[in-house]
């Protein structure tokens, strides 16, 4: 059976790379597209997004280790299903509102050959070329992780309701340290947990034909 614990662990890796590449890309465009006079408060609220979750996932990660009896079941839903709705708002939020700019992504130098920019200097013409091709870069790449953490996130929750689920009432109290020590030291109930050397375990037909009562 595979360690819910060290699932759980891949799972938030995986989401906080996620949110420092989505916090960065966010930070960069930000600043780059600032110098052209544009502003976009989608990358203003994806930043906070992948700040949290790193913030969100260290502070889960430290508590579990640390403070295991604070890292139950249900502080964990409750966690990735808040982590869940920011990314799920951040994911839509984004793709709704950068349609258009993903429209003119497609149409860049045909953009700049219209003939309100006839007269602007050829640097002015360039740089804004080169800023805009960069930004559409920068798009996509945020689309897509943005899409990857929501849909990890999904998985981490519905696993985690999962858990939760499956024993009861009483799992939700419990944490991953525990379930995956409970899920292994209970693997075998008819196993002798000291070893063959010390004789039969009560209960347990012994099936040595030349053995004698």
């Amino acid at each position: 059976m595979p360690s819910a614990l060290n699932l759980n662990l891949i799972s938030n890796a995986i989401v906080a790379i996620c949110g420092v590449v989505v916090l960065g890309i966010s930070a960069y465009v930000e600043h780059t597209t600032r110098k052209i006079g544009y502003t976009s408060s989608t990358y203003t609220y994806d930043a906070f997004v992948g700040a949290f979750t790193l913030i969100a996932i260290l502070a889960l990660i430290a508590v579990r280790y640390g403070k295991p009896s604070f890292a139950t079941i249900i502080n964990e839903v409750a966690l990735s299903g808040l982590l869940w709705i920011f990314w799920l708002a951040a994911a839509a939020s984004t793709t709704h509102y950068t349609s258009a700019d993903r429209a003119i992504c497609k149409h860049i130098d045909d953009l700049f050959d219209l003939p309100e920019f006839e007269d602007a200097p050829a640097d002015a013409i360039a740089l804004a070329k080169k800023v805009f091709k960069s930004t559409c870069r920068d798009l996509k790449a945020q689309l897509a992780f943005l899409w990857i953490g929501f849909v990890l996130l999904t998985m981490t929750t519905v696993y985690l309701v999962y858990l939760g689920m499956k024993r009861g009432n009483s799992m939700w109290r419990s944490n991953l340290r525990s379930y995956d020590h409970d899920a292994h030291s209970h693997a075998d109930p008819f196993a002798d947990p000291v070893g063959s050397q010390r004789g039969p375990v009560a209960g347990v037909v012994d099936e040595d034909p030349d053995h004698k009562p």
